[in-house]
């Protein structure tokens, strides 16, 4: 599997309406072992750095997500992408490590843009333990399809991230070359069961980060027209919002950080802290670490178990003077618990 690029595809797409189809069949079913669908635990942008953001900058905060792991006895653990500030620091590099080691359940990734920050890209590949940055696994009856769109236009040529921000220079940046988009549409196509896919930025909304989601979006489109129920559910993280909604047929899930929000300079919280966290003036933290656990079943059931807490030292975003921000999604402490039957047709 080739993970350089040195052509380039674009191209912008346009959203359709958001629909649900509500008929008796249930298609592209995968049954796992009696039929009982599969559950899994995912988290997102927990910004792990040393000695700089607090209180998630020790192992206890992914800690206590792994221990909701094992308690509701989960099929594996994905991390939506941006678990570190690149691997400068060896101690990052071993929170990574111990977090690839974990015994008691599965665990994996998806690259965030934070990853490749004063990393190159093959090390960041190599202390998360990849060989590609996108790849898929099938468990339970279903796929999982990992994607990465780490990738920017330079002097004409497609290059992936290398010890950079997920904001180059350059005006085309997030972008899923060609020959994973040709990979993405033969994954799914030829997939016996029903597919759940992992991206660190947002393809949902036409404003979304990736340059060329309507690539994603067609070949989505293609195999749930074949084949009703196919692609299920898109889960990504990047917003540090918690937003849920259907697009044709297909759920897809904003996960909200696992640690805290990030926007705008303010002078909310204590001086005391703000000593203490170097980025304590554009965040608004929990109090506990946020995780969703989901299940999907054959038959269409899509039950996702949110969790909720609370503004750290009580600072909320009126405290900090923050409005609304991107597409009305707000600042909130919680990730969002829904449960439906989806009846494909």
């Amino acid at each position: 599997m080739n993970c350089s690029r040195r052509g380039f595809m674009g191209g912008i797409g346009a959203l359709a309406g958001a629909g649900l189809a509500s008929s008796a069949a249930a298609a592209a079913s995968g049954a796992g072992k009696d039929g009982e669908g599969v559950r899994f635990l995912a988290f997102a942008d927990i910004h792990y750095s040393v000695g700089n953001f607090w209180p998630n900058a020790d192992r206890e905060w992914l800690e206590r997500i792994l221990k909701r792991a094992v308690d509701e006895k989960v099929d594996f653990v994905m991390s939506l992408g941006d678990m570190t500030f690149g691997m400068a620091h060896g101690k990052v590099r071993d929170y990574v490590r111990w977090y690839n080691g974990f015994k008691p359940v599965k665990t994996y990734h998806t690259l965030g843009n934070h990853e490749f920050e004063s990393t190159p890209p093959e090390t960041v590949d190599e202390v998360f333990g990849l060989k590609c940055g996108y790849y898929s696994y099938d468990v339970k009856g279903f796929r999982f399809i990992v994607l990465d769109p780490h990738y920017h236009l330079k002097d004409g040529r497609l290059e992936r991230y290398s010890k950079r921000c997920s904001y180059p220079e350059e005006k085309v940046w997030c972008v899923l070359p060609p020959e994973e988009i040709a990979w993405l549409r033969k994954t799914v196509l030829t997939s016996p069961y029903p597919c759940v896919v992992f991206i660190h930025e947002s393809i949902e909304p036409e404003c979304g980060c990736v340059y060329n989601r309507s690539e994603a979006l067609a070949v989505f489109a293609e195999a749930n027209t074949k084949r009703p129920g196919t692609v299920r559910l898109v889960v990504n993280g990047h917003t540090h919002k918690d937003h849920f909604r259907m697009l044709d047929g297909v759920a897809y899930l904003d996960l909200n950080s696992a640690s805290y929000d990030i926007y705008r300079k303010h002078n909310a919280y204590p001086e005391e802290f703000r000593r203490r966290c170097g980025s304590a003036e554009c965040i608004l933290t929990w109090n506990d670490p946020l995780s969703a656990v989901i299940t999907l079943t054959p038959d269409g059931g899509l039950k996702i178990d949110g969790a909720k807490s609370s503004f750290y030292l009580g600072v909320t975003p009126e405290m900090a003077r923050w409005t609304t921000q991107s597409r009305g999604m707000g600042t909130v402490p919680w990730i969002q618990s829904v449960s439906m039957k989806i009846d494909y047709i």
